[in-house]
Parts: structure tokens; sequence; C-alpha cells
């Protein structure tokens, strides 16, 4: 299994299917396959308009061990400049 084919297929699925630019921060293997933990910016237009800081979304994308994104979910938000906490045992 190649980590960075991994990689660049979730960043894809998040471009083309919701328009947005990602950035992969975690991955790990399951006994099905992977849980891959992404960023990206959301609404980043609206929150210039208003003059207030980027709100940073937080999606885990679970993946089969053929890499067929099985689905997603947004697990947080965060302004971009505040320092976000993730657990050890979830990555």
């Amino acid at each position: 299994m190649d980590i960075q084919q991994l990689v660049n297929d979730v960043k894809t699925f998040f471009q083309s299917i919701l328009g947005k630019e990602a950035n992969v921060i975690g991955v790990r293997r399951r006994e099905s396959g992977w849980m891959v933990q992404v960023e990206t910016i959301e609404d980043s237009d609206y929150q210039r308009r208003r003059a207030l800081d980027d709100v940073v979304g937080l999606y885990e994308v679970e993946v089969s061990a053929n890499l067929e994104i099985l689905g997603y979910k947004r697990i947080g938000l965060r302004e971009r400049d505040e320092i976000g906490e993730t657990k050890d045992e979830d990555y």
C-alpha cells in the first residue's frame, strides 16, 4: 500500500466532490482499511467579506483497503489561529 497514493486520492476526492482543497493531517491503518484526517478552509469568501478569521473544518475519511472512499464526516470546526487538539488514541 502506497500512502502517497492514499493521500492523493483523498485530496482529489475533496477537490472534486466538495470543491475544497484538503490538507491531510493524519493517516491511520485500521483492520478494514484506513482512517484519514483532513483539514479544509470552510467558506473563506464569507469570512473575508466580514473581516473574520478563516474557519477550518476537520474531517474524518474512511477508506477501504483497496483505496475506495467509503465515507466522510466533519468532526470539528475551529478558527484558523486556534490550536486544535486531537486525542492520541484517535490518531
